[in-house]
């Protein structure tokens, strides 16, 4: 009996598998947590900047519709101011109007219609950058753009970068080019 006794009291060892011991201390710890909140703050500010991009483009207003892909024709009859005595031609007409659609002037419409001798600019008078240059007289003999100043309606032919002819008002300009 005694053995018997003996062996209910023995108990045999837990076999270990495949067990890794694993250390992680506080620097591991630490070095992930700031590379996670680096990259949720990554994210968050890229989600802020594209809406912030897209109420920009007015996506968020009402009535907004997509952009069409349709091609955008610039003007080259239009000009500022600046480019008056610079265009490629040695000849040419520049015009000093307003040039709003809601007046339409006999004059425009003839210089328009008709076979010109030389090709024809219009400067708008009415818009900022070429406002600074309407003065209550007129300089006929400005050699740079400085030197311009404008009275009204104006009809200006350039040959070879000056001033050749400088006629103002639309009865004028009409008879000048009815010749």
């Amino acid at each position: 009996m005694a053995k018997n006794k003996m062996k209910l009291n023995y108990k045999r060892p837990k076999r270990e598998r495949n067990k890794n011991i694993i250390e992680i201390d506080e620097k591991d710890d630490l070095q992930k947590f700031f590379i996670t909140l680096v990259i949720v703050i990554g994210f968050v500010g890229i989600m802020y900047l594209g809406v912030l991009g897209l109420q920009k483009l007015g996506v968020f207003e009402e009535g907004y519709t997509k952009p069409t892909s349709d091609a955008t024709t610039i003007s080259d009859e239009e000009i500022l101011i600046g480019s008056v005595f610079n265009r490629p031609e040695k000849n040419y007409y520049v015009l000093f109007d307003t040039l709003s659609d809601n007046t339409k002037n006999v004059y425009v419409e003839y210089l328009s219609s008709n076979d010109l001798d030389y090709r024809l600019y219009k400067v708008d008078m009415s818009i900022s950058p070429n406002s600074k240059y309407v003065s209550d007289k007129s300089n006929t003999k400005a050699k740079t753009v400085n030197d311009l100043k404008i009275n009204g309606i104006t009809l200006i032919v350039i040959n070879n970068g000056k001033i050749s002819k400088y006629i103002t008002g639309s009865d004028e300009i009409v008879g000048y080019l009815s010749k």
